[in-house]
Formats: structure tokens, C-alpha cells, sequence
């Protein structure tokens, strides 16, 4: 999988750039502030159709949107991807709809025709490296949700579809919780009653999500212990588990991995339905749902103990480094294509050592890479030679003096 071109209008810095990208990928340098984490968040926007540092999307259109021609503040990111010698073109405008309270709305297109936001998402695959992946250790349960989520949506259309539905049918199902929950007296018969069908909507499309989950983190736990090992030299094995609030012993967990998506998925929902009835009291005082894979978390473990209490930084940086080369792995195994690599500034935060083995383990996978750096010294690596350099300067792109052999063009 190629990004073979990129357009931005009005996103961030940039008011209008339109680049032709090298198969090898690019090398980008810049000051703060100069729009090369940008260029990388305009890619990931188009692979997950949101942004991965954005509170508001809002924020990522540029302050000055829409008004020499008086229109409404607009953002526009588009691409052309090269995979399987077949090309698709993928597009996201962004605007404030200043008719609605300055509400945003997100159009998106997919070879020129316009399709739902969930139905673009895996039309471009990425893996993202950037120090805010620290978090993935040190931050709450919701920002390992938030990761697990990302990766299989683009992995996987069905549980991408799941999680939409899973999130209304929650919170339909904690609004009638809190409904029943204070009537009295309370009739039983007709609380099952009603409950019985919000109950079975949650355990079909939960137990998916939970199937899915447990699954993907059995198979990156094997090989981020591989790769962490490598990158680390040391025997102590890094370990990924997943915590979930529904019981499954460990003997059930083993055969949800095991199985087949469809059987594991029945053993989820049969451990996940009886949890919901057990609990029914509990969430009718609290009213929320109590079980489920909205409250599960993802644990990182070095020789058996938790990573964020009693590792380095220096040890939890390699982690995070090494699950994502393994999230790297999986999605080429389940997709069958290589995802485009978008490294913002992770050498920075690397010694020496550990950035030569990185990029060696990166540039034997095959795959298109645009890597960001405040020093350009970091970039001037053997393993990156063949991308071309260029500086991100104040919303445009300057390619350096002496590239021109390999310099694609830029225009706009």
C-alpha cells in the first residue's frame, strides 16, 4: 500500500499543498510548529477518519478558513493509494456549519463518490509512532481502548460496524437502567421483560468486540515479546494482557483464542449474557451497565509485573515501541497489505542504539515511511537514505539542495 499522492487545503498550517510521495516514503525536518506532525496527522485522518491529536476537530482547520472568499471555515485532505496495482482516491472535507451553532460537519468521499465515514475507514492503513505513545502505558483504560479500537477498525469492517452500534445500544440500554431503576416498587417480571432485548442487542455485538480484542492481543503479545527482546537485549519478556470485567476463567479465554471467530464469539456471549443477568440489581441502583468491553482494560507487563509502576521510562518507551511493530505484523497478516509507517519524532526520543536497530527492523518490512524530526541529524541515517529530504516551513514543504535526483513534485 502506497500513498502515491497528498492534497491539504486550509488543515493546520497549511492553506494549500498538493505533493506526489515517493514509494520509499519521505524524511521531514522542521522547527515546532513548522507542519510536519501535521502532514502525518492529514494521513492518519484519511486511514481512521479522525484525527490522533485532536480534542476538536475543529482545531485542525486553519484560523484564517474560508475568509478572503467569505465562506464558512472549511479543512479538505485528500490522497491517491496505490495497492495491488489498483488505485483508490480518498477525501475528508471538514466544515463549520455556521447555520447549526458552528457545528462540524465531516463529508467524505471515495473515488469521487460520497460514503459514510465508517465505510472509508481501512481504505488506507497506517501504524502510528509518536511520543504521545507513552500514553498507551502511563494513560487510563479509555486511551488502551481508544488503541485497541483504532487498530482493529482498520483491520476489520465488522467490528468497526459492532463498535458503532455497541456504543448507541449502551448508552439506550444505561438510559433505561436509570429509568427502571427508579420506579417503585419495582415489578421484576416486567423489568426482564424489558430488558430482555437491549440485554441480547449488547451480548451480540459486545461479545464481538471482546472475541476480537482478546484474540488480537494474544497474537501481538507473542510477537512484541519478540520484538521487544530485540530491541532491548535483555530476557525479561515483556507481556501484553488483556483485563476484561466478564468472567472468563482462564480455560475459557484459551479456547476463545483457539476457536473460531464464530464459536469464540458464542463462548464471549454465553459468559457475557449471564454476567448482565447477575448483575441486574447493581445496575439498577447505579444505572449503568456494569460488564463489557467499555470497561475492560490492556496490561503491559515486564517479567510478570506492570510496566507502568515499575519500569524505566526508558523500558516503557521500548514497549511501546515493540507493540507497535507488532501491531505492524498483524495487520500485513490479517490484510494481506503493508500499511503506510508515520514515525513523528520517535527518534528524538530514542538513544543511538536503539534508533539504528528500529529503523533496521522498519526498513526490512517493506513499507511506504514518512518520518518527522525537529534535528535533521536524526534523519541522516543510512536506513533512511533512499527517502527524500525535505523541510516543513511554515505551512509549505522546501526540498533540500541536493534531493533533486529523487525529489517528487510539489505544486499548489
Amino acid at each position: 500500500m502506497i500513498l502515491t499522492t497528498l492534497q491539504l487545503e486550509e488543515f493546520r498550517s497549511y492553506r494549500r499543498l498538493s505533493v506526489d510521495l515517493p514509494a520509499a516514503g519521505l524524511r521531514i525536518f522542521g522547527q515546532n510548529a513548522g507542519g510536519k506532525t501535521s502532514l502525518l496527522e492529514a494521513v492518519y485522518l484519511l486511514a481512521t477518519m479522525r484525527s490522533p491529536r485532536a480534542s476538536s476537530e475543529r482545531e485542525t482547520i486553519h484560523w484564517e478558513s474560508g475568509v478572503e472568499l467569505g465562506l464558512p471555515p472549511y479543512a479538505r485532505v485528500a490522497a491517491r493509494i496505490r495497492h495491488n496495482r489498483h488505485e483508490t482516491d480518498v477525501e475528508v472535507v471538514l466544515t463549520v456549519d455556521e447555520e447549526r451553532g458552528g457545528a462540524l460537519r465531516k463529508r467524505v468521499k471515495l473515488d469521487g463518490r460520497p460514503r459514510r465515514a465508517i465505510d472509508a475507514v481501512g481504505a488506507l492503513k497506517v501504524v502510528l509512532f509518536t511520543p504521545d505513545d507513552l500514553n498507551l502505558i502511563l494513560g487510563s483504560p479509555s486511551v488502551r481502548r481508544r488503541y485497541l479500537d483504532i487498530t482493529l477498525s482498520q483491520i476489520d469492517s465488522t467490528y468497526l460496524q459492532a463498535l458503532g452500534q455497541y456504543g448507541r445500544l449502551l448508552e439506550q440500554r444505561n438510559s433505561l437502567l436509570k429509568e427502571l431503576g427508579g420506579r417503585r416498587p419495582r415489578d421484576e417480571r416486567a423489568i426482564e421483560d424489558q430488558m430482555a432485548y437491549w440485554d441480547a442487542e449488547i451480548v451480540t455485538r459486545g461479545a464481538y468486540l471482546l472475541a476480537q480484542r482478546l484474540r488480537y492481543v494474544h497474537e501481538v503479545d507473542r510477537v512484541a515479546a519478540e520484538e521487544f527482546r530485540a530491541l532491548a537485549r535483555t530476557e525479561d519478556r515483556l507481556g501484553l494482557r488483556y483485563s476484561t470485567t466478564v468472567t472468563l476463567p482462564d480455560a475459557l479465554r484459551e479456547r476463545v483464542v483457539e476457536s473460531t471467530l464464530a464459536d469464540a464469539q458464542a463462548f464471549v456471549a454465553r459468559a457475557l449474557e449471564s454476567d448482565l443477568h447477575r448483575l441486574r440489581p447493581d445496575e439498577l441502583r447505579r444505572g449503568v451497565t456494569l460488564v463489557g468491553p467499555h470497561r475492560d482494560d490492556l496490561h503491559f507487563l515486564l517479567g510478570g509485573h506492570e510496566l507502568s509502576a515499575y519500569g524505566s521510562r526508558g523500558q516503557q518507551r521500548l514497549a511501546v515501541v515493540a507493540t507497535k511493530l507488532a501491531e505492524l505484523r498483524q495487520v500485513v497478516a490479517s490484510t494481506g497489505e503493508r500499511p503506510v509507517l508515520l514515525l513523528d519524532d520517535v527518534l528524538s526520543e530514542l538513544d543511538p542504539e536503539h534508533q539504528e536497530r528500529l529503523l533496521a527492523v522498519l526498513g526490512s518490512a517493506g513499507c511506504q515511511i514518512l518520518i518527522t524530526a525537529t534535528d535533521r541529524a536524526l534523519l541522516d541515517q543510512p536506513a533512511l537514505a533512499a527517502l527524500p529530504l525535505v523541510e516543513a516551513r511554515n505551512g509549505t514543504l522546501v526540498w533540500v539542495e541536493g534531493e533533486e535526483a529523487s525529489q517528487p513534485s510539489e505544486h499548489g
